[in-house]
């Protein structure tokens, strides 16, 4: 379930390709550093916390990849590397997550997924999906405004992370 959180990068990406689509934003609008807060946890079971994340994007009118980094205030670190090509409306793509909590002697969790996905309006939503047993992600974003989006991961009916991305100017 460490693997949903592949998908808040994933939503940053969906994010940057679900621009309005009356706006005719392109992908390439959307590079450059995007800062953003809310909560986040590592499975289901466990107690939101607050999280701050930053993200990298690099994107053309078709391409897009994304960094993310995001740090729980209770310690749960993750870095999140997506790479999606938008054709028409559809995504397709890979992710990459790892993720571990600072102090543990725990190793690092890592992961890695596929990615589909549509582009509707101003909203993406995409699915992650991971070999073996884990589930799949969902992975929704929605743009806000040309300066801000909201991206959601869930897994098993539950909410994993919600966090408000914003463009510093």
């Amino acid at each position: 379930m460490r693997d949903c959180r592949l998908i808040a990068g994933l939503l940053l990406a969906s994010l940057l390709a679900a621009t309005p689509a009356a706006a005719e934003t392109k992908l390439g609008d959307l590079a450059g550093t995007w800062t953003g807060r809310g909560t986040d946890r590592d499975t289901p079971m466990a107690t939101a916390q607050p999280t701050q994340c930053r993200a990298r994007v690099t994107a053309d009118q078709t391409r897009l990849t994304s960094d993310m980094t995001c740090n729980g205030q209770a310690g749960l670190m993750k870095q999140v590397r997506l790479a999606v090509t938008l054709r028409g409306t559809r995504f397709t793509g890979t992710a990459e997550q790892t993720s571990s909590t600072r102090g543990s002697n725990a190793a690092p969790k890592r992961r890695s997924g596929t990615v589909t996905g549509t582009r509707r309006g101003d909203t993406a939503v995409l699915t992650v999906r991971f070999p073996g047993l884990t589930p799949n992600a969902t992975v929704t974003m929605e743009l806000t405004s040309p300066t801000s989006f909201g991206l959601t991961v869930s897994t098993l009916g539950s909410t994993l992370t919600r966090v408000d991305f914003t463009r510093p100017r």
